[in-house]
């Protein structure tokens, strides 16, 4: 049985003494997990000296996750109106209809048959003294089409530096995640971390979305242990 988030919560500081690498795992977003996650970061971030990153880290998490969640909702509501999102015709129309029907109250319906159908995000935090690791995981790929259109705005994203100038040069053709990849990258900029350390990654069963933080020289990001490699 699921223990109670409040007993959850009061094991964060426990949990983050303990251990190098968390896991949080959901089907949707409330204010429970929000907090929860809020919790977790606060308390890493206190740990490893660095809580000068809270605010920014929570808003990256927070954005990674709703993404995710969204983007499996998304699946789930295509399959249930009978149609193949990865077919043109189809596409268009389920999200044309996605957009007209979908509200607070069915993400929350949502949220329930991701759920009961082992669909789900995957919130990953890995720290050390060095630097931190998170990575969000929805366990649905991403369609050739939404792909290309994110490594747009990821591309677009590293020429500005402040996202309402994004949004304003941009608000005619971008939407909900396409804004919240900009903020992204705009948050790790305006804060002087690497805007390439943003990596999404696409695998024909999962979406992963990465981000990490330097705190000294001797971090050694996994982007560039990916380069070594090449």
């Amino acid at each position: 049985m699921a223990k109670p988030f409040v007993e959850l919560e009061a094991q964060i500081p426990d949990l983050v003494k303990a251990k190098s690498k968390i896991v949080v795992r959901s089907s949707r977003m409330n204010r429970q997990l929000e907090q929860y996650v809020l919790g977790l970061i606060t308390n890493i971030l206190s740990e490893v000296g660095q809580s000068q990153f809270v605010e920014m880290l929570y808003t990256i998490s927070k954005e990674l996750t709703i993404n995710g969640i969204k983007a499996n909702q998304k699946r789930v509501f295509f399959e249930d109106e009978g149609l193949d999102i990865t077919d043109e015709t189809d596409y268009f129309k389920g999200i044309k209809e996605y957009s007209k029907k979908f509200s607070e109250k069915m993400a929350d319906e949502y949220g329930k048959r991701c759920l009961a159908r082992g669909v789900y995000v995957q919130i990953k935090f890995h720290y050390c003294l060095d630097g931190l690791l998170v990575e969000v995981t929805n366990n649905t790929p991403v369609i050739k089409t939404e792909e290309v259109r994110m490594r747009e705005k990821m591309k677009k994203s590293m020429g500005y530096n402040d996202i309402a100038e994004f949004y304003m040069d941009n608000m005619d053709n971008t939407e909900g995640a396409g804004l919240g990849i900009a903020l992204i990258m705009i948050l790790l900029k305006n804060e002087g971390v690497d805007p390439n350390l943003f990596r999404i990654i696409t695998h024909s069963d999962r979406t992963v979305a990465r981000v990490e933080i330097p705190f000294n020289d001797n971090y050694v990001s996994f982007r560039s242990a990916e380069l070594a490699e090449i």
